[in-house]
């Protein structure tokens, strides 16, 4: 990269700069829809390439650029419901243009419904569509990015984890689908743009208590606070296209990782469509019309879906239902200088589980309802009489969220400690108020101020527990971009000024259950206990960043280069704060034939309230027990430990993502191959840290004869053990994509498009691992903590995966048919492991300090216990045989006023049982289960 950034100075300096400008022309000229009215299209987007420059038609259908460099460029206008027109210009027009639009439809030559290279020209993006979301039948955001390099079909069913969120350059876990740590990290650090907004997750506390269980699942169901958005509350019906950055964004994009996933909602005239699509697992209804206004009052697009969705047939207990109304007004001010579009969205959703009348054991029951609404705003001013500040573009984003988590299940072998204080030290009886002595006379209990009414519970075997979180999420989003554009010698200039706030708050009244049944503890984490947390006591978090890019074009020889190089600065709550480079570059070898590409970029996402902020770990020790003698005055006691698990030192996680690539053009097919490197640093986690096992002296007592005085029969050293948020993740990529999108073959009416990836990922813990696997229950039994080398345990997974389709399709019937075979050739995973026999260092259980071993004979019976096991049972590359899926797709235009769809996927129900490299008595059984769907849409 360093030679990219010097080879751009160089040319710079070398090329005359002195020259004389080139003459600048007007472009103007009116869209019309083609049809028999040809009515001018109002609002169309119209945008000049390379020069990144757009404006919308006024009511008259009419558009005007000033001052641009008389020589050739692409003119892209785009339309809601039309095909994109894409043309381009060579010689200056002398006379304003006539461009029209034809309606998208599947009575077109060329139907695109696999995602398409972006016409930028610049990074690795893939765009997405009306026609390709409705041949697919995508019921979630999620399901679409089966159509993106590297993808492969899923099925529609929004109860798939799958389906809640977006990963973006994942390798293929077929074998093992369970969304780990590692997934939720990609998902986390993937921005979701609606209508020129990211939708946040920043504010999600939707989990029990991650510093006492290591998880961050969701509470009852719904998006993880650890991972992204759930994608789920994201219907497809309005939605007209879907652009996928898998590699560096923009410096206007901020909060983000992995990449971007920009999504634009339907706005403008269309007629009322009505649909409704049906699969073993789920239905779904949706109904929108767009609507011109008169007296030039604009557009409005109103929309609403409404989807239910069971598990299984055969487990309709489980079940994901989803409603959600949507409006997009849109329209023209100030004699049409600023053209804007503001919606309303309002959703209400359930991910939940029924009782099982044949579950007598565990009883488990659960919901994750929400119901939310956001309103958003975008738009630009076109700059009168100016040269160079060309437009102001802004968006903004109000978004409420309530969020209500029920979970409920009988606990078995439950017994435990369970003390109802909040305070550090508290020693408490199984009576309130209650205070104990020793023989001297001594107060053992510890009773604080304004707890005189709390009291220490020993939880019954068997319980049922029932747990509740309700969280209130409102965050807000604003941003304004300066748009400049001037000519410098040979050189045209796009220049972006800009900055953008985000805020995100929980008002909610958080966690609560009954003070004597709480959820279970885990045994990991001894006499670990949970407590209710309200977390509208909770700051928020806030960002602000600011951005500059330019956006340069020349041409050397009579090829086009462009260099896209800008910066960004973030400051974060908390006085953190990251500086981002991002630079994008192309070069045509031959022109209109072949291209290279490069970029380079740091991408930083903000910590969300879940790390910056994470509850108090706390601990339930007992004195003294004699509950189980069932003697009506026995006597309980604990004493209560409570310490701050928040850690000042977090920093902002960042990826540095490289990637190289060309673009081959012939006779109207295109080859795209992209080469990338990613390597994520100070990734989120919340997990063991040296500052989180901190020396408690653990006190037991016994009765005094008949008395209730009491005498201590034992003090010993413990070690309480919790997680804490920290910077420990790391993820290390690398792979290589394409996409092969070959010219349509006439005689036979089909186009074929083949596209895959080959991704290897590392994963691993740039801490130390920390091993007490031989420490018991017991006071007496504790051990010291082992340490061992750090990022000891790498985790290697690697697939190389293609997916073919062939579409077939028949214009003058509005019929298309595609073909799809998905090839996972190889999927393999290993662990690569380093010294994982002898501890490094330890933590003492006498004082919580970190020491180092030398001298010391690990051999004696206080070390032996911290020495591990070496089990190394997938150092083992396993490596799965190639898997062929095969899925069809079907979608006829009857007339001009039905459409219908059907799909199938594993058409052959194919699956294959692969033996395990490891073990060969474990067998995998693989493939996607054959599922099938219909859908029917009416024009009215």
């Amino acid at each position: 990269m360093q030679v990219l950034a010097l080879a751009t100075i160089l040319l710079f300096s070398a090329y005359p700069q002195h020259a004389q400008a080139q003459r600048k022309v007007v472009v103007e000229g009116t869209v019309y829809e083609q049809s028999a009215a040809s009515q001018p299209l109002k609002s169309a987007s119209v945008s000049i390439l390379p020069y990144n420059l757009t404006v919308n038609t006024d009511n008259e259908g009419k558009f005007r650029f000033n001052n641009i460099p008389d020589e050739s460029f692409r003119l892209v206008i785009s339309y809601v419901g039309k095909v994109t027109l894409d043309t381009l210009i060579q010689n200056r027009p002398t006379q304003p243009l006539m461009l029209r639009l034809a309606d998208n439809s599947f009575r077109l030559e060329n139907v695109d419904v696999v995602a398409k290279p972006s016409q930028s020209g610049l990074g690795s993006t893939s765009v997405i569509n009306r026609n390709a979301i409705e041949h697919l039948q995508a019921n979630s955001l999620a399901d679409i990015m089966s159509l993106v390099p590297g993808g492969i079909t899923v099925n529609p069913d929004l109860n798939n984890d799958a389906s809640r969120l977006i990963n973006i350059r994942s390798v293929v876990k077929d074998k093992n689908a369970a969304i780990d740590r590692y997934m939720d990290a990609n998902a986390f650090g993937t921005s979701i743009v609606m209508n020129g907004s990211p939708i946040s997750n920043n504010a999600n506390l939707q989990t029990l208590s991650p510093v006492m269980n290591g998880g961050a699942s969701a509470l009852g169901g719904g998006a993880p606070p650890r991972g992204g958005i759930d994608s789920r509350s994201i219907p497809m019906y309005n939605v007209e296209s879907v652009e996928v950055i898998r590699g560096v964004p923009g410096v206007k994009y901020g909060d983000l990782a992995s990449g971007a996933v920009i999504v634009n909602q339907r706005a403008g005239r269309q007629p009322l469509f009505v649909e409704a699509n049906t699969n073993p697992n789920l239905y779904n209804l949706s109904a929108s019309k767009g609507i011109v206004l008169d007296d030039r009052r604009g557009a409005i697009n109103l929309g609403g879906s409404y989807a239910y969705n069971t598990n299984d047939p055969v487990q309709a207990y489980r079940y994901y239902q989803r409603g959600t109304i949507n409006a997009l007004y849109s329209n023209s001010f100030f004699n049409e200088r600023l053209s804007s579009t503001t919606g309303i969205d309002f959703h209400v959703s359930n991910d939940g589980r029924r009782l099982n009348p044949d579950d007598e054991i565990t009883r488990t029951k659960s919901s994750g309802k929400e119901t939310g609404i956001a309103i958003n705003s975008m738009g630009s001013y076109q700059m009168p009489g100016t040269t160079w500040l060309r437009k102001i573009d802004y968006a903004g984003r109000l978004s409420f969220n309530s969020k209500k988590s029920y979970y409920q299940q009988q606990y078995t072998a439950a017994n435990a400690a369970y003390g109802m204080t909040y305070t550090d030290g508290a020693i408490l009886t199984n009576t309130p108020g209650e205070r104990l002595y020793n023989e001297d006379g001594e107060q053992i209990t510890q009773i604080p101020l304004g707890e005189e009414d709390k009291y220490a519970v020993y939880l019954p075997s068997t319980y049922l527990g029932v747990h509740q979180i309700e969280g209130k999420e409102f965050s807000t989003f604003l941003s304004a971009t300066a748009n400049f554009f001037n000519q410098i010698g040979g050189t045209q200039h796009s220049w972006l000024l800009g900055g953008d706030f985000r805020s995100d708050k929980n008002f909610g009244a958080g966690k609560t259950f009954a003070d004597s049944l709480p959820p279970y503890r885990d045994l990991q984490y001894v006499n670990s206990s949970y407590r209710n947390r309200k977390y509208s006591d909770i700051p928020a978090v806030t960002q602000l960043g600011f951005y500059v890019e330019d956006n340069m074009t020349t041409r050397i020889m009579d090829r086009l280069l462009r260099v896209s190089a800008g910066l960004r600065y973030d400051r974060f709550s908390q006085n953190r704060s990251i500086i981002a480079p991002r630079a994008n570059a192309s070069f045509e070898i031959l022109p209109e034939v072949l291209m290279i590409r490069a970029g380079y970029g740091v991408m930083a996402k903000a910590p969300s309230l879940l790390y910056l902020y994470p509850e108090n770990a706390y601990f339930d020790y007992i004195n003294i027990n004699e509950i189980p003698t069932g003697s009506p005055d026995a006597i309980f006691m604990t004493t209560t430990r409570a310490f701050n698990t928040e850690n000042s030192a977090l920093k902002i996680a960042s990826n540095r993502k490289q990637e190289v690539g060309i673009d081959l053009r012939f006779n109207k097919s295109i080859l795209s191959v992209t080469a990338f490197s990613e390597k994520l640093k100070n990734g989120y986690a919340i997990s063991p840290t040296i500052h989180s096992f901190r020396p408690v002296e653990y006190k037991q007592y016994e009765r005094v004869g008949d008395s209730r005085v009491l005498t201590e029969i034992s003090a010993d050293p413990v070690l309480a053990k919790f997680n804490m948020p920290n910077n420990n993740m790391a993820i290390d990529k690398q792979g290589l994509e394409f996409q092969l999108d070959l010219a349509r073959i006439q005689r036979i009416r089909t186009q074929f498009s083949v596209y895959g990836a080959y991704i290897k990922e590392k994963t691993y813990s740039t801490d130390y691992t920390f091993y007490d696997g031989q420490s018991g229950a017991g006071a007496q039994s504790r051990t010291h903590i082992g340490l061992y080398q750090p990022a000891m345990i790498q985790q290697n997974v690697s697939s190389v995966v293609s997916t073919l389709k062939a579409t077939h399709n028949i214009p003058k019937i509005g019929l298309a048919i595609t073909l799809t075979t998905d090839i996972i050739w190889n999927e393999s995973d290993w662990t690569v492991y380093g010294n994982d026999s002898i501890p490094q260092k330890y933590i003492s259980k006498f004082d919580g300090l970190v020491y180092d071993l030398d001298g010391v004979d690990l051999n004696t019976p206080e070390f032996t216990a911290i020495s591990r096991p070496v089990v190394r049972t997938t150092e083992q590359r396993e490596s799965l045989p190639p898997l062929v899926n095969f899925n069809i797709n079907l979608t006829k235009d009857i007339k001009d006023f039905m459409r219908l769809s059907f799909f199938a996927n594993n058409l052959f129900r194919y699956y294959q049982n692969a033996q395990s490299d490891r073990i060969s008595s474990v067998y995998y059984r693989r493939n996607i289960p054959f599922f099938f769907g219909f859908k029917v849409g009416v024009n009215l």
